[in-house]
């Protein structure tokens, strides 16, 4: 059977086909319904390659290693020998316990009280120390067993991790990232992070609830926040009209630490910046 292979994203230089992977990374992207991979020079601060593609949320495990060996098949720089590969899960089945309360024997417990039963999912954990905290989260256990044995020097974070791991905004900063049917919102003022969540969205009106929702609980003004856009959202749609009508100061995204590829109207700066906000924390 021949797996059809569309990308919702696809950006590749001119010179990713001979790239000398042995001084790279490779970035392995996983998350509710999505897989990518971003091939990048963290020395030089660029990307070669970045394709993301959409999965069904029910995808079977034979499915899955029948899609993952078609990506490998049809993107040859899709491989293990990369100087290092981090295999980074952004679905939001995950709680933040400060180290100091934290206990292995009570994370199952924890993970359950907090997101409800899970089936069919191995646990992982982070810690960050720049935070003092650790990062208990489930990956789907198929998920994880073909990327563990496709990747076998893979390194396994999730993406607050990563985050909290580099210092916080100064000023009142509320940065949403649409992913699909997804929104991330991370929330930094005077150097610490107020909030990391992700939550599930249908309508245009869920993803500006969640933003004012957050700066009300946070009391942060209108005034004196600016809220960042990032990711899969396009300028000329309802989901930024709604946004663009009721908050105060918002921003499309399109300060890059890396280098990309050339931006095209399908592949804007701002979508950029949500890799690359990644990409900055691990470099």
């Amino acid at each position: 059977m021949i797996t059809v292979l569309h990308p919702s994203v696809f950006i590749e230089s001119n010179e990713a086909k001979h790239v000398d992977t042995a001084t790279a990374y490779l970035l392995v992207q996983t998350g509710t319904g999505f897989i990518g991979f971003a091939s990048f020079q963290p020395t030089e601060k660029k990307v070669n390659s970045w394709i993301v593609f959409e999965l069904d949320q029910q995808i079977s495990a034979a499915q899955l290693e029948e899609k993952l060996s078609a990506i490998a098949a049809a993107y040859t720089w899709v491989h293990t020998n990369y100087q290092k590969v981090i295999l980074l899960q952004y679905a939001p089945l995950n709680v933040l316990v400060p180290a100091i309360l934290n206990t292995e024997a009570g994370k199952e417990q924890l993970l359950q009280l907090v997101h409800g039963p899970q089936t069919n999912r191995v646990l992982v954990k982070d810690i960050v120390l720049q935070q003092s905290l650790v990062n208990h989260y489930a990956v789907d256990a198929d998920l994880a067993s073909l990327l563990n044995k496709r990747f076998p020097k893979g390194e396994w974070w999730h993406v607050q991790s990563l985050l909290l791991t580099k210092t916080a905004a100064g000023g009142a900063r509320v940065t949403a990232t649409i992913r699909f049917n997804e929104v991330q919102l991370t929330v930094e003022k005077n150097g610490n992070w107020l909030l990391l969540q992700s939550y599930n969205y249908h309508t245009p009106e869920d993803v500006l609830y969640y933003i004012l929702n957050a700066m009300q609980q946070l009391d942060l003004t209108q005034e004196e926040t600016t809220v960042y856009l990032q990711g899969m959202i396009d300028q000329h749609s309802a989901l930024y009209d709604v946004l663009h009508l009721y908050i105060l100061n918002l921003q499309l995204k399109d300060e890059l630490q890396f280098s990309f590829p050339a931006a095209t109207e399908e592949h804007p700066v701002h979508l950029s910046a949500s890799l690359d906000q990644v990409l900055s924390c691990v470099s």
